[in-house]
């Protein structure tokens, strides 16, 4: 008799009707919104030209000839960005194209220190551009010639941090520091150590500012390319 009461019991509450509550709550779609301004890192491409010529926000302070043989070490995402020598055998990296000079013309360069300078280096070039050059799918770098895996993104040309410290991947030997690259240098002589973390919305890095004792998590407000 228990037995018989407990079924009718399950099934009156099988058949009874929501309660608007419960309707409205079941009803409710899931919304992702994206992140805001300030919530996601600044994502900047370099453009030195228009179809006038150097851009007008940047200054050439020098001029002359060279050729452009190499992929970029530095501007790992950029398929017009290029490793150049001039005439006097000064090597130039990251070097950017006009892409408005015609195919049949030689090519025109702009050379730059950092994005955060607007004095540029513009190289006329004495040999053409490899134009099958396509965007790097294991481009090369330091990183890679040393066996280590780097995708273009983990490594930015340059990241500015939320203290406001100006980072610029640097050439050359690089040092290591409780086991990781020091990749970067700094305005103000702080060195980010291994990677760039992109993965989130914020990208972030870890940063050893300059006497510190230990580095801390910092996050990228820009990153150029």
């Amino acid at each position: 008799m228990l037995r018989h009461r407990l079924i009718a019991l399950l099934v009156l509450l099988t058949l009874a009707p929501l309660s608007p509550a419960v309707a409205a709550q079941d009803a409710t779609p899931t919304v992702s919104t994206a992140a805001g301004p300030g919530e996601r890192t600044d994502i900047r491409y370099v453009l030195p030209f228009t179809p006038d010529g150097l851009n007008p926000g940047l200054t050439a302070t020098a001029t002359g000839e060279g050729v452009c043989g190499f992929d970029s070490s530095a501007a790992l995402d950029r398929p017009d960005a290029w490793d150049c020598i001039d005439s006097d055998d000064q090597i130039y990296d990251p070097c950017f194209e006009n892409p408005f000079i015609l195919p049949d013309e030689l090519g025109q360069v702009a050379c730059f220190d950092s994005p955060f300078s607007p004095d540029v280096v513009v190289l006329t070039l004495t040999a053409p551009l490899v134009r099958e050059k396509e965007a790097p799918e294991a481009a090369a770098s330091l990183a890679q010639a040393a066996g280590v895996a780097i995708d273009p993104w983990d490594l930015p040309w340059a990241v500015e941090l939320a203290n406001g410290e100006q980072c610029t991947l640097l050439g050359g030997t690089l040092s290591v520091q409780a086991g990781q690259t020091a990749h970067y240098g700094c305005a103000n002589g702080g060195t980010i150590l291994g990677e760039v973390q992109h993965q989130a919305a914020v990208w972030t890095v870890n940063y050893l500012a300059a006497g510190e004792l230990a580095s801390s998590r910092v996050e990228v407000t820009a990153a150029w390319s």
